[in-house]
């Protein structure tokens, strides 16, 4: 197996365990929590990964730049010149979010979100501990910046399944001592410091710090920016249009109409840590071969697309169909009632999101921050026009089937990107596009509330002519005479 392919399994098992975990734990912790508290609790989720990337985007510039660098053959003084740069200005950012997250907290909890006025006291002192967290969060994503770009996935897997565990077992157990919002906060803050000194360790083990250097260089920092302020844009509107929808119902329907949208969502939502491990991965190898080796690099882009379809479609196939039953065994039977149409059009809108991840890490690998950042700001202001009517018209199935047409048309404007950076991106990408064109078509049925008999029916006939367009894609790629060797060579040793 290639060092991709092994970083990208490595970064693909680092989340299936906080999937199962989280899966088990939902349950327990909005009953612990009740659906109030739970939908607020879903907002400091949001605002933790929405401040993450309060960092002018230079985490991702980071990587970007470490991994050119290194391709360069640049003295290991200048890398570490470099990271230091990185990581004292990434400190100071933090600390700017946080002090913002403080500042903006009673105006987000008294003005924007129909929390009762029982749980306000509580909301505000937890959104004021949460300030405090926003420097670590922020140096973290710097960090893995740098983890990233030494291809250390490993190292970076292990910690992202500490983190992924944590973020749901901490407040579970928080719970059990007193189910307050205080209390829950506190478990994640105490997470996310586990999960620095875990990120600051992996570096230091890297003795990539080993040169004595400056602690700052302006010099260096302003390619950083350059990048990075693009960067910015992305990674204020990107997010905001990520979560935005459940301030949104928080705001019209109130939190506990939150919980109903938030709940069928984040286990959905979690789909997308698969183009997320292989993105993660392909990113810095798009930084360093997009200009050298652009038929290679539009090769790695097709298999990335593909390999995302063809990991997620059966998945979604059986999300989107059984949506009733597994939301009822797994929640409630209400649960199921207010939410399955919420999972038909997220898991579609997560399939089309899935594949654009992996065009987004090939145009921002070419350096093309300002690209992405201008199709966000291009999106943001009809995006937010159509959620509220959306909202308004079919309540939180209407919030949901907005955030699938945003993603598709992100989708669309990424692929153009992606043909003027490299023109051989596209005709590789073909076959892949119509593939992702008929999973659409198929899934868009489950919309339908029709008998469970038909329902199987429709999924016996789907998986069939999944698995044939399976064989086909492994064949052409190889590997399926990989599998056949590797099955040959146990059999011979056990024989």
């Amino acid at each position: 197996m290639s060092s991709v392919k092994k970083n990208i399994a490595w970064s693909l098992s680092s989340n299936i365990l906080p999937l199962l975990v989280g899966l088990v734990l939902f349950p327990k912790i909005i009953a612990t929590y009740g659906l109030d508290q739970f939908g607020i609790l879903t907002l400091v989720w949001a605002l933790i990964g929405y401040f993450s990337l309060f960092d002018l985007g230079l985490s991702r510039a980071l990587t970007q730049q470490v991994s050119d660098y290194i391709a360069k053959d640049k003295s290991d003084r200048d890398i570490a010149q470099l990271i230091r740069t990185g990581f004292i200005s990434m400190w100071l950012l933090g600390m700017i979010g946080g002090l913002v997250l403080w500042l903006c907290s009673p105006i987000i909890i008294h003005t924007f979100l129909k929390i009762p006025e029982s749980l306000e006291s509580d909301s505000l002192q937890a959104f004021a501990l949460l300030s405090l967290s926003i420097p670590l969060v922020v140096h973290t994503a710097a960090l893995r910046a740098v983890i990233e770009a030494l291809h250390l996935f490993k190292s970076a897997s292990i910690i992202r399944t500490i983190l992924g565990v944590g973020s749901f077992l901490a407040p579970y157990l928080a719970g059990l001592l007193s189910p307050t919002l205080t209390n829950a906060v506190i478990s994640l803050i105490i997470t996310r410091a586990l999960v620095w000194i875990l990120h600051l360790y992996a570096v230091r083990h890297s003795k990539i710090l080993s040169a004595k250097t400056r602690l700052f260089n302006l010099r260096q920092l302003k390619p950083m920016l350059r990048f990075g302020s693009w960067m910015t844009i992305s990674n204020i509107i990107s997010p905001l249009m990520v979560y935005m929808d459940r301030f949104v119902v928080a705001s019209l329907l109130g939190v506990a109409a939150t919980s109903y949208y938030v709940a069928p969502y984040e286990v959905i939502i979690k789909l997308l840590v698969i183009p997320a491990a292989l993105s993660g991965v392909l990113f810095p190898v798009f930084s360093k071969q997009w200009q050298k080796d652009p038929i290679h690099s539009a090769h790695l882009l097709k298999q990335g697309f593909s390999y995302t379809l063809l990991l997620l479609f059966p998945i979604s196939v059986l999300a989107v169909f059984f949506a009733k039953e597994w939301l009822s065994i797994w929640l409630n039977p209400e649960f199921a009632l207010q939410a399955r149409l919420v999972v038909s059009w997220l898991t579609i809108g997560v399939l089309i999101n899935s594949t654009a991840q992996i065009v987004f890490a090939n145009v921002q690998g070419a350096g093309r921050s300002d690209w992405t950042a201008k199709l966000h700001l291009t999106e943001v202001f009809p995006y937010l026009a159509l959620l509220y009517l959306s909202l308004y018209s079919f309540g939180i199935a209407g919030a949901a089937f907005a955030w699938c047409l945003r993603v598709t048309i992100d989708l669309v404007g990424l692929l153009i990107f992606s043909r003027k950076i490299n023109p051989a991106s596209l005709q590789a990408l073909k076959p892949s596009l119509w593939a992702l064109i008929i999973a659409i078509c198929l899934l868009i049925p489950s919309i339908f509330d029709v008998s469970l008999t038909m329902r199987i029916i429709e999924v016996i006939l789907i998986l069939l002519a999944y698995s044939w367009l399976l064989l086909r894609e492994l064949r052409s790629d190889g590997m399926l005479d990989k599998i056949k060797h590797a099955v040959y060579l146990q059999i011979s040793k056990r024989t």
